[in-house]
């Protein structure tokens, strides 16, 4: 793993120090450098540092942290508010902030606020790539046989206990896998968990009535864990005319 690259911009030696101390003491870390005038930091951090990290104070002279993050944030990875106000909270996530430190910052928590960053950001990537995967392989019958599923022909996985029914437009499958595994490999696409047992392809619902969904031939329960979620997500897709009646 190459090092990150960090930049400290804080208006006080002191926090500057304490941050420098974190970043330095730590293999996986580089500090690059650091500020204490954030008017300076605007013309000395430029896309070719490639940095990774900007640990950022808010309250300070000038300019404040949400306005330099602005001006920023095509220039790092990741921008990381510090700052001793709880007030400033919403406006940090305004800007897409990464995450959002309360002074005095712990070394623990300042570390464990990196690596939860970077965790969320695989995963993201993780996702995008389960997402354009167009097929998946499934293990059948006897010991090396695999068969080729196309997620564009499921309609959608029905939980057996240890096994998963997969049923698409063609044919049914009964596969030796839970339904933590099968959202795991559908983090982040088009296929949601409307019930305890059920996992919908989202582009194969044909109708929503009430608490069911009808796919094709099969009429499938939402479970009232589930709906509003799918239901949330069905409303940003209606279409509706803005006439008044």
């Amino acid at each position: 793993m190459e090092q990150l690259r960090c930049v400290v911009i804080d208006d006080e030696k002191h926090s500057i120090s304490i941050l420098s101390d974190y970043i330095e003491t730590n293999p996986n870390l580089k500090l690059v450098k650091t500020f204490l005038d954030p008017l300076i930091a605007l013309s000395g951090i430029s896309i070719r540092d490639k940095i990774d990290f900007i640990f950022l104070d808010i309250d300070m002279p000038e300019i404040t942290g949400i306005e330099l993050a602005k001006k920023l944030v095509n220039r790092a990875r990741f921008i990381v508010f510090t700052t001793a106000f709880t007030k400033y909270a919403i406006e940090a996530f305004e800007v897409n902030a990464s995450r959002y430190l309360v002074k005095p910052i712990s070394k623990p928590k300042f570390i464990k606020t990196v690596w939860d960053i970077l965790d969320a950001e695989r995963k993201r990537i993780e996702g995008i790539r389960i997402a354009q995967r167009k097929y998946f392989y499934v293990s059948i019958g006897e010991r090396g046989q695999k068969l080729k599923i196309k997620k564009s022909k499921i309609l959608f996985f029905e939980s057996l206990k240890n096994y998963m029914k997969i049923v698409t437009e063609d044919e049914d499958y009964t596969v030796y896998l839970t339904m933590k595994e099968v959202e795991k490999e559908f983090w982040g696409t088009l296929f949601y968990r409307v019930h305890r047992s059920y996992f919908v392809n989202e582009e194969r619902v044909e109708k929503i009535a009430g608490n069911t969904l009808k796919l094709g031939a099969h009429i499938i329960p939402m479970g009232n864990n589930y709906k509003q979620g799918f239901i949330e997500f069905s409303e940003n897709k209606t279409l509706r005319s803005g006439r008044k009646s």
